[in-house]
């Protein structure tokens, strides 16, 4: 098995493997871009339907990393492309860490607020009237 990787790995030369890197690397921080701002927007939601102050430096940390992403697919250096990508992909990372460690509790909150706002109005209730 070890002799077909090798022998895998010698068939590409220098710049076919920067090119599938580069391919590889914009497609990668695309799907994190998409992610990101996905999972912002999800637990912006549930912040505001709690009334809790939404998410706003996640947003400038995403937009900050954003003209870095710009520049992985024209970078031929191994190691600036290595650099770039680790740039951009790790506050993606924590970003998501983040979101999904640190807003758990308040999005399991919201849904279950939800869903119980959902019956009362199902049994004729309005949150309005619960809450006097």
């Amino acid at each position: 098995m070890l002799d077909l990787i090798h022998s895998i790995g010698n068939s590409f030369s220098h710049e076919q493997y920067m090119f599938w890197s580069r391919v590889e690397g914009t497609l990668w921080t695309a799907a994190d871009v998409v992610l990101v701002v996905f999972l912002l927007r999800t637990t912006n939601l549930f912040r505001r339907y709690l009334g809790i102050r939404l998410h706003r430096i996640s947003y400038i940390i995403v937009a900050l990393t954003l003209p870095l992403a710009v520049f992985i697919p024209f970078h031929d250096n191994a190691r600036t492309f290595f650099y770039l990508e680790l740039a951009v992909t790790v506050p993606h990372f924590l970003l998501i860490l983040y979101l999904c460690i640190g807003d758990a509790g308040n999005a399991l909150r919201a849904i279950s607020d939800m869903s119980q706002d959902t019956n009362l109005a199902r049994d004729g209730e309005t949150a309005i009237s619960r809450l006097s």
